[in-house]
């Protein structure tokens, strides 16, 4: 089925009227440039008779000039003027149109074009450029019809290519994605070494439901191009849609080995590793996430019950008081980090018991380095002590408390009576001057 039936556009009616302007010598715009790659040409009009020179041709080479010169805008006024004296020179209004699509005038560019066109209906450098002009107007379906015309008139022409791009952006532009595939598969077979083309491809490929196709396309370029990001993220996806989660998670480990950061790799890796049982791996994807997003009261939770599990109390702590001060009402997550002060203060009680106060510095030492919930864990410490009755061991811990929370009432009223009924209330002076 040809182009023009396949997406239903119908063929145009072709006139071809001719225009001859004696004594002048300019090129056929057929055979010029469709694009404004070169808009003005970089030499005067050639005419016959230098000694009598038309006005339109002096208004024709200082139009030229102020192009080339760098002033567009002086320039289109003068090709107007010019157009107003002399509107059958289509050499002269074709480059006024090339420096108005240049300038993003698009509505006037089109009358230009459709004036031009009207005298030369088949050219095609003036349709290719009326099929881009028709595009930036949101005349889609207009476009589709143009860039169809010219590629299907000739498929193997100079101008195929172009017409086969623009063909397909229109296309995209349509949100016609099933049309586009066919057309960009042909693009690549002409273009082999477009890797943004084969990618393009293989997404839209995806996007359809034909993950075979996709995979088939990617894998073409993974040799030279292991290092591409968006190929790894593409790949990834192709496996899932075709349910290889392990070829899926290698992906993606070259995809974050690429782009560390990369939130939903990260996640999904995360889960992955989650199903495998696998809680080191589970944690280095969740705390990736948190380097992108630190506040995020859901990561932060998974992050320090991953780290419970690993028999890491102190980080576990850590993380579930920066989740409190997030969600401060859960009660549940605050008597969940209770209960790990708990622990870890009910596993000090043996180092300190009988021992010089020099233990408990060490102690407050290798706590910290566990945990930056210290002063929880040691106030803890203090409850279990007193429970005990272990005086001299609680003024200890109470002292050091006192030390880190001066302004704190409570530490202050229990602490002097301790002091004073050992005889040490030299030490509470002793530890506020330090």
């Amino acid at each position: 089925m040809s182009v023009l039936h396949r997406f239903h556009i119908p063929a145009l009616v072709v006139i071809i009227p001719v225009v001859i302007l004696a004594a002048v010598r300019v090129g056929s715009a057929k055979s010029g440039p469709d694009t404004v790659g070169t808009v003005v040409p970089d030499h005067d009009i050639q005419y016959t008779n230098a000694n009598s020179l038309p006005r339109w041709k002096i208004d024709w080479d200082r139009a030229r000039a102020l192009y080339r010169q760098g002033k567009a805008g002086q320039a289109l006024v003068q090709y107007e003027l010019l157009l107003q004296k002399k509107g059958n020179i289509d050499e002269a209004r074709w480059e006024y149109a090339s420096i108005l699509i240049q300038q993003k005038r698009w509505r006037q560019a089109g009358k230009q074009l459709d004036a031009l066109l009207a005298h030369d209906t088949d050219n095609r450098r003036y349709i290719l450029a009326r099929a881009g002009v028709s595009l930036h107007e949101g005349r889609v379906k207009q476009a589709v019809q143009q860039y169809g015309e010219l590629f299907e008139s000739c498929p193997e022409g100079p101008d195929a290519l172009k017409a086969l791009r623009g063909l397909i952006d229109a296309l995209d532009k349509q949100g016609n994605r099933e049309a586009q595939l066919p057309l960009l598969e042909l693009l690549l077979l002409r273009t082999p070494g477009d890797f943004a083309l084969l990618k393009r491809t293989g997404g839209l490929a995806l996007a359809l439901g034909k993950p075979e196709k996709t995979k088939n396309l990617l894998l073409t370029a993974l040799g030279n191009h292991s290092d591409d990001a968006e190929l790894m993220n593409l790949l990834a996806r192709t496996e899932d849609a075709l349910n290889d989660s392990e070829k899926a998670a290698e992906y993606r480990q070259q995809l974050v080995a690429l782009r560390p950061d990369d939130l939903q790799a990260n996640a999904w890796l995360a889960k992955y590793y989650l199903k495998k049982g696998n809680i080191g791996m589970t944690l280095l994807h969740v705390e990736r996430q948190l380097k992108v997003d630190p506040i995020n009261a859901d990561l932060i939770l998974q992050a320090a019950h991953l780290h419970k599990q690993m028999g890491r109390p102190g980080k576990a702590l850590d993380y579930l008081s920066l989740y409190l001060d997030l969600v401060p009402a859960d009660t549940r997550v605050r008597q969940e980090r209770e209960r790990i002060r708990e622990e870890l203060s009910g596993s000090l009680i043996a180092l300190i018991t009988g021992k010089r106060e020099n233990n408990i510095k060490q102690l407050w030492q290798d706590v910290g380095a566990m945990t930056r919930d210290r002063e929880g864990v040691f106030l803890h410490l203090a409850d279990q002590l007193r429970k005990n009755g272990e005086k001299r061991e609680l003024a200890d811990v109470l002292l050091l408390l006192h030390q880190q929370q001066p302004n704190d009432q409570h530490i202050h009223q229990e602490l002097v009576p301790l002091l004073r009924e050992e005889g040490r209330m030299d030490e509470l002076s002793h530890k506020i001057n330090q």
